[in-house]
């Protein structure tokens, strides 16, 4: 294994008004060098947080990473990079998809501005060397007539245009780790497997490590190679593509799979909605997070938090119904894993 990336004991808080949020509660993940892994869960489960902590993004104050949280970027600790280490490992080391173009970029610049700044940042490129390699990323990512399109304005290209100028200013450095965050909401879903197709082409051709940050499971089915269910700051659930999706055994995790509608439902079938909502994180979590919405729920769930129960070397999750003494529940036979391949 040739871990790029290793996240141990993740905490992040944000102090408000109200109280301390627990946002994110304990974390701990790898990534691999050209490997592709999906944060999945509803939103405020902690995902993005976790992805802006990556690159130290955290407005601190209001948000404080705890001191027993670790950020290894080949081998070296984020969380303890100088200002100016920062600013080469942004963009240089690891970039960063934003959720929403329209907002991301800045609307008084010409697309083309806004690459070349980064260029001329990171690699001291002149004005000439920073347009020609410009129009070389746009034609990279597919957008057409790209010695025009770097004249314009992000107000007057198309979303899915827009999201391919995010993805060329994040490659423009080539960097090692690319983080997506939620790369195709708002947009179509011709344009969806456009955008993701892109990013896998440019994951295969420079060997860049993915992280992909999204609440739809069906998005990530062709794509990533390993899923980290997340839920109320917690992994509640990890696995290989085929692992969650042929043998997922949380409950929460059947229910974003539920929720992914399907092409074989009826025409009048009503579509899954998990009832109920996420825990306040102001509050503390007594017990597994997941328990109040749960319908397989114990007793002993609302008692006391669930131990890590390793299924394979890649496969763990954190349920009750793991345990031995507890009668077997069977995975819904409506999972069928080939309706998201």
């Amino acid at each position: 294994m040739d871990k790029i990336l290793d996240v141990k004991d993740l905490n992040i808080s944000f102090h408000t008004y109200a109280g301390e949020v627990k946002a994110v509660r304990g974390i701990s993940f790898d990534l691999e060098r050209g490997e592709t892994l999906a944060l999945v869960g509803e939103s405020g489960c902690g995902k993005t947080v976790t992805a802006k902590a990556i690159l130290r993004l955290l407005k601190e104050p209001p948000a404080e990473i705890k001191p027993s949280s670790q950020i290894l970027f080949d081998g070296e600790n984020v969380i303890n990079m100088s200002k100016k280490r920062l600013g080469s490992f942004r963009g240089e080391d690891v970039s960063m998809i934003f959720q929403d173009p329209m907002t991301s970029l800045n609307p008084t610049m010409t697309v083309g501005k806004q690459i070349m700044e980064a260029l001329k940042i990171h690699k001291k490129m002149n004005k000439r060397e920073a347009e020609a390699e410009s129009i070389r990323l746009l034609e990279l990512v597919n957008i057409p007539n790209a010695r025009e399109r770097i004249k314009a304005y992000p107000h007057e290209l198309s979303g899915g245009m827009r999201q391919r100028v995010m993805i060329a200013i994040a490659l423009s450095c080539n960097p090692k780790i690319l983080i997506a965050d939620e790369p195709t909401t708002a947009l179509d879903v011709t344009i969806q497997a456009q955008i993701m197709d892109l990013l896998n082409e440019l994951k295969v051709k420079f060997n860049t490590a993915i992280i992909l940050v999204t609440h739809d499971l069906g998005v990530v089915a062709n794509f990533a190679d390993r899923i980290q269910v997340m839920y109320a700051g917690s992994i509640i659930e990890t696995g290989t593509k085929r692992e969650i999706f042929y043998n997922s055994q949380h409950p929460y995790t059947w229910a974003l799979l539920n929720s992914v509608p399907r092409l074989d439902t009826k025409s009048k079938e009503e579509l899954y909605s998990l009832g109920g909502t996420p825990p306040d994180l102001i509050l503390p979590l007594q017990g597994c997070p997941f328990a109040s919405r749960c319908e397989h729920a114990m007793e002993i769930c609302l008692e006391e938090k669930p131990e890590v129960t390793v299924l394979s070397s890649t496969h763990r999750l954190s349920c009750w119904l793991q345990h031995p003494d507890v009668p077997k529940v069977e995975r819904p036979k409506s999972l069928r894993g080939e309706i998201y391949e």
